[in-house]
């Protein structure tokens, strides 16, 4: 007979500091991964808090899950304005195989290795969720600023808007090379086969290959850009200091006409 748990991913912060989450917790602390806790156990609830700012809960109810999430996202940074949320579900049937589904995934048996890999997937998946809504805002503004290139052949904005349009996309990039790892595999993965079956299934049915690599290409247009609108900045800056140089300059040469005439 199959049983089905509930899971969820949900997205809090830029980061979560796990050092502090472990003792400040209540649950028992099961295992401190690279990235992540791994609180609870796997026959009854757990809970894993990612680095990256991502919470995953598996096997709790609505009034549970609000509370926790509550609770972990005090502790983050730069908490998410707009926290984004996974819902899937963990059906558990010893006589089928691991197969990932539009809504679930089914397992022969519970296990915390199998129960990892589908919290680290979901919690890739609400964190690649927010950023490509980050990165879509911030194409925006890029396209705001660089307007004027075309029209005018001048950036219609201040040299303040376009460093911090700049700095968002920077970041953006520094956020998904440090933080998120889509292209590292958990360690169990090469140790056990249904491990990997379970991750590879997870990574294809929520597409993290291909949502990454149109993130990449994304942030990569994001990159160039920047430094496009960093050299204007800094050719209007010169260009200004010139004609700072040549006004003094020119004043200079006034006032010793100036003194002279008086003489």
């Amino acid at each position: 007979m199959s049983q089905t748990l509930p899971i969820s991913a949900h997205y809090l912060a830029k980061s979560l500091p796990l050092a502090f989450i472990a003792k400040r917790n209540e649950l028992a602390l099961v295992q401190k991964r690279r990235n992540s806790l791994v609180i609870g156990r796997p026959d009854q609830q757990m809970m894993f808090v990612f680095s990256f700012g991502a919470l995953v809960l598996f096997n709790y109810d609505a009034k549970e899950t609000e509370r926790l999430m509550q609770q972990i996202a005090e502790y983050g940074d730069e908490p998410a304005k707009t926290p984004k949320r996974e819902d899937y579900a963990v059906v558990i049937d010893p006589e089928k195989k691991i197969s990932a589904e539009f809504d679930s995934i089914i397992l022969p048996r519970i296990d915390g290795d199998l129960v990892y890999v589908i919290a680290e997937v979901l919690a890739q998946s609400v964190a690649i969720e927010y950023v490509e809504e980050n990165v879509a805002e911030t194409m925006n503004r890029f396209e705001q600023v660089t307007r004027g290139l075309e029209q005018g052949g001048k950036i219609k904005a201040s040299d303040t808007e376009v460093l911090k349009t700049i700095g968002a996309g920077r970041n953006l990039t520094q956020y998904v090379i440090s933080h998120l790892s889509l292209l590292d595999k958990p360690d169990s993965t090469w140790e056990d086969r249904d491990v990997e079956t379970a991750f590879t299934g997870m990574r294809k049915m929520f597409e993290l290959e291909d949502r990454f690599k149109a993130l990449e290409f994304r942030l990569d247009f994001i990159q160039d850009t920047s430094e496009l609108m960093l050299d204007v900045v800094q050719n209007k800056r010169a260009v200004n200091m010139e004609w700072a140089v040549i006004v003094l300059f020119v004043v200079d040469i006034v006032l010793i006409f100036y003194e002279i005439a008086n003489k």
